[in-house]
């Protein structure tokens, strides 16, 4: 619960100065916070309960090309479970694992007009997955989509990713769920 409350409190921080940041700065970068539901699914989903994300974005958009390119940092965690067999027996608990996250990603916008305050995306990519609990370091891919909302100085996001980690055995399967916020320094 502590974890929680600490994340929700970075993000509320982070949230709260984006506006002020992009006054100060001018640049060719945008960055960006989010936070949001992990629901794990699959295998993973069978041993471990939801928990949150909190990630820190950065994006630019090369001249001339159709797509932008973005980096994520993150954090997620997924909570054990009790698990109690079916037909009765000895319950037994899982321990919660914790995710630290490197990804690059490819985001193409369906932007109609340059004005538009409504755009949706997608977004796929790739990068490095820590897990606690022996997992260790492993290669995984996400992809999925969300949408853009242009607002006075800054632009607010939600977004949805089915991740595949490539774990030992079974896969490890995820869908982080996040809010976020976007602003040009």
């Amino acid at each position: 619960m502590k974890k929680i409350i600490v994340g929700a409190a970075m993000f509320a921080a982070l949230a709260a100065v984006a506006p002020t940041a992009q006054a100060q700065r001018s640049g060719g970068f945008v960055f960006g916070v989010s936070g949001g539901l992990n629901v794990p699914i699959g295998d993973l989903g069978d041993s471990q309960g939801s928990g949150f994300g909190l990630m820190g974005h950065i994006t630019g958009r090369p001249s001339s090309f159709p797509l932008a390119i973005r980096g994520d940092i993150g954090f997620l965690t997924n909570p054990g479970k009790t698990i109690t067999p079916i037909g009765g027996g000895t319950s037994f608990s899982t321990k919660g694992v914790t995710w630290t996250t490197a990804n690059a990603n490819l985001i193409y916008d369906f932007e109609g007009a340059k004005d538009a305050t409504f755009v949706p995306y997608v977004i796929g990519g790739g990068g490095i997955y820590n897990g606690t609990e022996g997992i260790g370091t492993k290669f995984g891919v996400s992809a999925g989509g969300g949408v853009k909302f242009k607002l006075s100085g800054f632009d607010a996001f939600t977004e949805a990713r089915v991740t595949n980690i490539f774990t030992d055995g079974s896969s490890a399967r995820m869908i982080p769920i996040m809010f976020g916020i976007n602003f040009k320094p």
